[in-house]
């Protein structure tokens, strides 16, 4: 947990797996769970908005620091810091919330930090959230949570977007 903590308050060049490609897998495995009724439309509006409002406070709120790479071009450096702390906390406290009320699901301790863990190690290795199926409704929350911090942090910095859309192959190009 103090790795997770500490992580929090270093700068990290960002990757486009964690900024893109988690993001949307979480849409897609949302759009795979759901299951379309009044109840669950309105559900999943209130996850979205939810968790769109976490993700944009999280991204304008973050440390951008602009850094050149080896061959001169910008790119930046993201410090997530303690709004970012307690963004994380709202998700997870939400979830727990939506897990107990939805589910009609009793949760111990034991269980709490199970759960509390698991949400630090995807945090942590977001590929582990991949290999997850998962409840739509978390899926909602995550999903657009994670897309609106992306989205922030790219209307905030041109740099950003452009490290994390930088393709392969003009990687490759740059190095040679």
């Amino acid at each position: 947990m103090s790795y997770f903590i500490r992580g929090q308050f270093e700068f990290e060049r960002p990757r486009r797996y964690k900024y893109w490609l988690i993001p949307l897998y979480s849409v897609f495995m949302f759009f795979q769970l759901f299951k379309n009724t009044p109840a669950n439309i309105t559900v999943a509006g209130v996850m979205v908005i939810l968790g769109i409002a976490i993700g944009v406070t999280q991204g304008r709120l973050a440390v951008i620091k602009p850094t050149l790479n080896n061959d001169g071009q910008e790119r930046v450096m993201i410090r997530g810091g303690w709004h970012y702390l307690i963004g994380w906390a709202a998700i997870l406290v939400i979830q727990i919330g939506v897990t107990i009320v939805l589910a009609h699901h009793q949760m111990d301790w034991h269980e709490l930090r199970s759960v509390t863990n698991d949400s630090m190690l995807e945090e942590l290795l977001p590929f582990k959230r991949i290999h997850e199926g998962g409840w739509w409704v978390l899926w909602a929350l995550s999903a657009s949570a994670s897309l609106s911090y992306t989205l922030t942090l790219m209307q905030r910095s041109p740099a950003f977007r452009t490290t994390i859309s930088r393709h392969r192959h003009e990687q490759r190009a740059h190095r040679r």
